[in-house]
């Protein structure tokens, strides 16, 4: 199966939903990306990450971080790609998922990397077999996940920092041109 057609089946509260169909992962991924004008090696990286439960986890932690800089964010990826990191995480072991009612957030523990989710409480999701295990008072260590989520994203598709970011050789020729001005 493709990364176009992978799909994931939500598990929902009793009695709170009408479709229970499986969700298409990839154009609700898609539709995000979209909207924050992700550029091709971003959407590439996407396809990579989805690939395994570490990268969904991190792919959503991305999309989340990306929200804030653009009006409205469609945020259709995030169920989708939390529930489908929970249950790859089954089979690859690459994240283990915790489930905070008192808090309402769902977390996630990467080999590298800790990240939190928090939940709608209109949400039709049945959490609790989402989540590896359920612990309330979960202790996160609070760290803004955002700063380098575009860095961690990149790592899947294995592409080199400096194929995506400015090197500082051209942040001198910068500077000595706007010194010049």
């Amino acid at each position: 199966m493709t990364i176009q057609e992978r799909t994931v089946d939500i598990p929902r509260k009793e009695n709170t939903t009408k479709n229970d169909e499986p969700v298409k992962i990839w154009p609700v991924v898609q539709d995000a990306l979209d909207k924050i004008e992700a550029d091709e090696p971003t959407r590439e990286a996407a396809e990579a990450a989805l690939e395994s439960s570490d990268g969904c986890v991190t792919l959503a932690n991305y999309l989340n971080g990306q929200a804030k800089r653009v009006h409205k964010m469609d945020y259709r990826f995030k169920v989708p790609l939390v529930v489908l990191g929970a249950q790859m995480a089954r089979e690859d072991d690459g994240a283990e998922s915790i489930y905070d009612p008192e808090e309402g957030a769902i977390y996630f523990e990467t080999e590298d990397h800790q990240f939190s989710f928090h939940i709608d409480k209109e949400w039709t999701v049945d959490w609790e077999k989402v989540a590896d295990r359920i612990q309330t008072g979960y202790e996160w260590d609070g760290m803004e996940k955002q700063v380098w989520a575009l860095d961690w994203l990149m790592a899947y598709l294995e592409v080199p920092m400096d194929d995506y970011m400015v090197s500082s050789d051209d942040e001198e020729e910068d500077d000595q041109h706007f010194s010049r001005i």
